[in-house]
């Protein structure tokens, strides 16, 4: 059964909170849309499944036809219908990168540019900085929860994405959330500099070779091979 209330959420960046391997293993971001509603993306950096570190790619200046097909800067929460020829993201179909290129990065390490929350931080600290720059989480929506404040930020109520990974090959308890033109990233559009900045992310035990239709790994599928991590790209203020 595929996830639930997939979409995007179009916002900018206010905060951000590295929490790493310790604690919850994710990176989470304070978002705004243009209506002031609060949202908080939480951004997995370390797996429950072994091999724990995570597989990512950083594309600098990021081209594809699904950053034409995006709701409006700003715009807020917008649920996707899981299919092509969408917003929706595929990271099997869609043509959005060349996965050979993925790298694998541990969570959280002493020392700059070295782990995956050292390359969250150098995107959305930009992002936080460029009051023009426009976000894009996709993922799965959490919230909102009336009387319930936001567990990281304190905002309320507590309301925001997760899932920000690809979302089909899985494997044990997690097969249950396979499905098609659902999977996670995160998208930075920078209008001052004519460009944007993605980030995808996956998990080591995840398939590449999975079902049209179920999103489930095929029979006889290898999970992605890990590459050597290396140090964090940097976008040019």
């Amino acid at each position: 059964m595929p996830i639930s209330n997939y979409g995007v959420l179009a916002a900018t960046a206010v905060d951000r909170r590295r929490e790493g391997a310790t604690g919850t293993p994710h990176y989470q971001i304070h978002l705004r849309d243009a209506a002031g509603t609060d949202y908080r993306a939480a951004v997995n950096v370390l797996s429950q499944q072994a091999p724990s570190d995570l597989l990512y790619l950083a594309d600098e200046d990021f081209r594809h036809p699904v950053t034409g097909l995006l709701p409006p800067a700003g715009s807020g929460w917008t649920q996707l219908g899981s299919r092509p020829g969408t917003a929706s993201l595929d990271f099997v179909r869609g043509k959005l990168f060349d996965r050979s290129a993925m790298h694998v990065l541990p969570p959280d390490l002493p020392g700059p540019d070295n782990d995956l929350a050292d390359l969250l931080d150098h995107y959305v600290q930009h992002a936080i900085a460029d009051h023009g720059a426009d976000v894009y989480v996709f993922g799965q929506r959490f919230g909102p929860e009336p009387g319930v404040p936001d567990k990281v930020f304190g905002f309320l109520p507590g309301n925001g994405v997760h899932d920000v990974h690809m979302n089909q090959g899985n494997s044990g308890q997690f097969r249950k959330d396979d499905g098609v033109y659902q999977d996670g990233a995160l998208l930075i559009h920078l209008p001052d500099e004519n460009r944007w900045a993605a980030v995808f992310l996956a998990f080591q035990s995840q398939s590449w070779h999975t079902d049209d239709h179920t999103g489930h790994g095929l029979p006889g599928a290898v999970p992605h091979p890990a590459r050597a991590p290396q140090d964090s790209p940097s976008i040019q203020a």
